[in-house]
């Protein structure tokens, strides 16, 4: 997963010391970060303790047993705050997704549902989710799969990470559940 030679963060959720802000739709315990999210809402957490600037940046997802709605588990980069970053996420129906929001509003999607047969979509699966920075690059992983290169505008003086998930029912309430997070330069 991440390759970068010195770990600048890692967080496998045995408690919720990890600079995770923690808020009613958030619980980080027993080795599970999850998103409780409400019907057709989305939620992100970026971590308020760690500024980087080149970083490679991993995360184990795994999708909730059962039935499940259409659920997406993303990463964040390139984050000025929580209303400014790009996100790198997964579907469990076997799409991606690259988009930017910017003081509260999603400016684009860069790349919108792209199929990507690295995605692991059963219900208890699990997905690893790679971002790799340099300057104004950006490498995209899926399961060790590269998927996508991007050049872009990355933050002045430094930038955090963070964590999404999408609930695209409109009746459901759902879940979606991170196992760890890694970050190297």
């Amino acid at each position: 997963a991440c390759e970068g030679l010195e770990v600048v963060f890692e967080d496998k959720f045995a408690d919720d010391a990890g600079g995770w802000p923690l808020k009613d739709n958030v619980e980080v315990k027993d080795g599970s970060f999850v998103f409780k999210l409400p019907p057709d809402d989305m939620q992100s957490d970026l971590n308020v303790t760690f500024t980087v600037h080149d970083a490679d940046i991993c995360s184990e997802t795994v999708w909730p047993t059962g039935d499940q709605p259409i659920l997406g588990a993303g990463l964040l980069f390139w984050g000025e705050d929580n209303r400014t970053y790009f996100q790198f996420g997964v579907l469990n129906n076997g799409k991606f997704w690259i988009a930017r929001k910017q003081d509260g509003k999603w400016l684009g999607t860069i790349a919108a549902n792209v199929d990507s047969p690295a995605i692991n979509k059963a219900p208890g699966a699990a997905n690893t989710l790679r971002v790799k920075t340099v300057g104004n690059s950006v490498t995209f992983f899926i399961n060790g799969t590269k998927v996508r290169e991007l050049r872009g505008q990355a933050p002045k003086t430094g930038w955090r990470f963070g964590l999404s998930g999408d609930n695209f029912d409109k009746a459901k309430e759902a879940k979606v559940i991170f196992k760890t997070v890694k970050v190297t330069n």
